[in-house]
C-alpha cells in the first residue's frame, strides 16, 4: 500500500469523527423560536429551529466562525460576534430583524469587541472593547439600532459585563484580580461604579444575574469556600448568602427564570453536569435526567415554561435539548450525523509523588491489547478534561478507533476539584504537575494492557507546553509527542502574547521583571536537549494568545538534534482549529504520526 492510499484511508476515517456537526449557545427568540450556533458548513454560524415544526433555518454563510450569539424575544434583534483567521478581535454585527440585512456595528479591525449582555427588547448592548487601549478593556454601551456606544467604565484591565438592567440602565460587570480572583462591579449609565463583593481572599465568579427588579443579584462564588455555590445578595445592603452548594463539587451555571419561580442549576461533577431545578430558596424541586455529558449554555423560554441548553457527551456533538418544569428533556434539534464507533471513558484515579490521587479518564480501544497509549494533557492551566465532545472528544475517539488507548489527565492545578488543587502548580511549582504526568505513567505500566515502550504524549495550549515539559524532564517514559500552539518559553511567551493577557498570566505563571530566572527554567526550551523522540507541533498563524513564535522555536531546536518533526501550521486560524478543513488535516497528520511511531497497522481502503 502506498503512502497515498494510506493516507486517503486514513483521512475518510478521521472524517467519520471530525465532520459531524454540532449545535450549541441557544436563546430564545420566541416562545416557539431558538437561536444556535450550527456548525453545518464547517464554521460556527447563526441558524434558527422551529420547536414545533423542527424546521431548520440558517441565517449566516460566512467563511469565518461566529464566537457569539444572542437573541431578544421581544424585538427577534440578532446580535453576534465574528473574528478574522482566529485573531480573536471580534467585530460585533446585528441583524435588525430575523432574516434581515447583516449591519456591521464596530470598526476596529485591530482590536477585540467581545459582545456581553443585551436588555430584553434589544435595544441595548454592553460589550469590552481594548479599542482605546491595547493593554486593557473598557465596558461599552450601545445602541444596537444607531450604533452610537459610551464608555461605562474605562481603563478596567481584565473586566467581561455579565448581565443588564431591563431598562438598560445598570450593569454587572465581572473584574479578575487574578487568574482565579475576581469581583463584581455594579456599574450604573453615566454614574457609580460600585464594588459589591470586596472580599480578603480569593474567590472565583463565573456567572450573575439581577433579580427582584433589580434589587437582588444571583451569582456564583467560592469565597471562603473549596468550591463554587449558588448565592443571593441585596444590592442595597451589599450582604449574601447561600442559595445552594453541592458538598465536593462545583455549581458550573445557573438560570432564573422570567418569573423568578425556578432556577435552573448545573453542577460539575468530575467533568460531567448534573442538572436540577430549584426554588428560590434553594429547595430542591426535581432532577433532570440526562446522560454523561456537559451543559452549554441556559436559555429560558419567554413564559418560563421551558428552558433550552446545548449538550454533549464526549460520544456524540452538540444538540440542543429542551426542558419543562417538570424536568422532562428531550432533544429539539440535531445535526443526525451518522455514528462511527465510539468507546466510553471509564473514569480512573492514580495515586502521585505526595500521595494525592490525580483524576483521568481512561479510554480504552476494542480487543484485549496490549495497547499503545496516549497521554492527553488539557489546556488553561484553569480548566478541567469534561465530558463534552468539542473540541477534544473527536480527537480522542477517533484516536481509540485507531487501536491507541488514551489516558486523559486533570493533574494538580486543574480546576473542578476545589480551589486549593487549583493552585497546587502556581510559579515556582509548575513542575510538580509534570511529575503527575510521570506517575500517571507509571500507573500505565502497572497495568497488563498496555505497552510500555509506546506511549505518546499529547496536549494543546498549555497542554502543549505540559507535552514539550513532559518530553525533556522525563525523556525515557515516551516514544513520541504532540504538541499544538503550545508554550515552550515562558519569558517569550509573555513577552509576545496579547497585552491585554500579560498581566492575567504573569498571575499564574510568573512575573518577567521578577521571576525571569524561574521562567527561563521551567520552560521546555531550556532543556531541550534531553529530547530524544519524534515530535509533532501544530500551530494557527494569528494566535493571540500562544504566538507562533513558540513553535518556530522548538522546531528548529528539535531539528538541529536530528530527530523526527512534522510541522503543520495553518495561515487561517489562531489558537484553536476553527475550521473543520483544517482539524481534519491536522488530525490525520496527527493519526499518520502516530502510527508510524507507536507502530500502528495501516488502515486498509474501505
Amino acid at each position: 500500500m502506498t503512502e497515498s492510499y494510506a493516507i486517503d484511508a486514513l483521512t475518510r476515517h478521521a472524517a467519520s469523527y471530525f465532520d459531524r456537526p454540532s449545535f450549541s449557545s441557544p436563546s430564545f427568540l420566541d416562545a416557539d423560536t431558538i437561536l444556535f450556533l450550527d456548525d453545518r458548513s464547517g464554521t460556527k454560524q447563526a441558524s434558527l429551529i422551529s420547536i414545533t415544526s423542527g424546521e431548520v433555518k440558517r441565517l449566516t454563510t460566512f467563511t469565518e466562525r461566529l464566537l457569539s450569539l444572542k437573541g431578544s424575544p421581544a424585538s427577534g434583534r440578532v446580535v453576534f460576534g465574528m473574528d478574522d483567521g482566529g485573531n480573536e478581535r471580534q467585530q460585533i454585527y446585528t441583524f435588525p430583524q430575523v432574516a434581515g440585512e447583516v449591519v456591521r456595528l464596530t470598526h476596529r479591525d485591530d482590536a477585540i469587541h467581545d459582545p456581553g449582555p443585551m436588555t430584553s427588547d434589544g435595544t441595548y448592548l454592553l460589550y469590552r472593547s481594548n479599542a482605546r487601549d491595547e493593554a486593557t478593556f473598557d465596558i461599552v454601551g450601545m445602541n444596537t439600532t444607531t450604533g452610537e456606544s459610551e464608555i461605562w467604565l474605562e481603563d478596567g484591565g481584565q473586566v467581561a459585563p455579565v448581565t443588564i438592567s431591563a431598562d438598560g440602565t445598570r450593569g454587572i460587570v465581572a473584574m479578575l484580580n487574578g487568574n482565579l480572583d475576581g469581583d463584581l462591579l455594579l456599574l450604573e449609565k453615566g454614574g457609580e461604579i460600585r464594588n459589591l463583593t470586596t472580599h480578603e481572599g480569593e474567590q472565583w465568579i463565573d456567572a450573575a444575574s439581577f433579580g427582584d427588579s433589580g434589587k437582588t443579584l444571583w451569582f456564583t462564588s467560592n469565597l471562603d469556600a473549596e468550591y463554587v455555590s449558588l448565592r443571593k445578595m441585596d444590592i442595597a445592603s451589599g450582604e449574601s448568602n447561600i442559595i445552594f452548594a453541592v458538598e465536593n463539587w462545583d455549581v458550573q451555571d445557573f438560570k432564573v427564570s422570567p418569573d423568578e419561580q425556578v432556577i435552573a442549576v448545573a453542577i460539575n461533577e468530575n467533568g460531567a453536569s448534573r442538572m436540577v431545578f430549584i426554588d428560590p430558596t434553594g429547595r430542591q424541586l426535581c432532577q433532570v435526567e440526562l446522560p454523561l455529558g456537559v451543559i452549554d449554555g441556559f436559555s429560558w423560554s419567554p413564559g418560563s415554561t421551558h428552558i433550552a441548553f446545548g449538550f454533549s457527551t464526549v460520544e456524540e456533538p452538540g444538540v440542543i435539548m429542551l426542558v419543562d418544569r417538570e424536568g422532562t428533556a428531550r432533544i429539539v434539534a440535531d445535526a443526525g450525523s451518522p455514528s462511527p464507533a465510539t468507546f466510553a471513558p471509564e473514569a480512573i484515579s492514580f495515586t502521585t509523588f505526595d500521595g494525592r490521587d490525580i483524576p483521568a479518564f481512561w479510554f480504552k480501544p476494542a480487543g484485549d491489547g496490549p495497547f499503545p497509549v496516549l497521554v492527553d494533557i488539557h489546556g488553561g492551566p484553569e480548566s478541567q478534561r469534561t465530558l463534552n465532545y468539542s473540541p477534544s472528544g473527536p480527537v480522542l475517539q477517533y484516536l481509540a478507533s485507531l487501536g491507541i488507548a488514551v489516558l486523559s489527565l486533570n493533574v494538580r492545578g486543574s480546576t473542578g476539584y476545589g480551589k486549593s488543587y487549583s493552585h497546587l502548580d502556581d510559579k515556582a511549582l509548575r513542575l510538580d504537575s509534570v511529575k503527575d504526568v510521570a506517575y500517571a505513567v507509571e500507573w500505565l505500566r502497572s497495568r497488563e494492557d498496555v505497552d510500555s515502550d509506546r506511549i505518546a504524549v499529547y496536549g494543546r495550549s498549555y497542554g502543549g507546553f505540559m507535552t514539550l515539559a513532559s518530553l525533556v524532564f522525563y525523556p525515557d517514559l515516551w516514544a513520541a509527542g504532540v504538541d499544538v500552539v503550545g508554550i515552550a518559553n515562558f519569558v517569550s511567551f509573555l513577552e509576545r502574547t496579547g497585552p491585554w493577557r500579560r498581566k492575567h498570566r504573569e498571575a499564574e505563571y510568573g512575573v518577567l521583571e521578577t521571576d525571569r530566572e524561574m521562567l527561563r527554567e521551567i520552560s521546555p526550551l531550556t532543556h531541550i536537549d534531553n529530547i530524544r523522540v519524534p515530535l509533532m507541533v501544530c500551530h494557527g498563524r494569528n494566535d493571540p494568545r500562544v504566538p507562533l513564535f513558540e513553535a518556530e522555536q522548538v522546531v528548529a531546536a528539535v531539528q538541529s538534534k536530528g530527530l523526527d518533526v512534522v510541522l503543520r501550521v495553518y495561515d487561517d486560524e489562531g489558537h484553536a482549529l476553527s475550521k473543520r478543513k483544517n482539524e481534519i488535516d491536522a488530525f490525520v497528520t496527527m493519526g499518520d504520526f502516530l502510527q508510524k511511531h507507536l507502530q500502528l497497522p495501516v488502515l486498509p481502503l474501505d
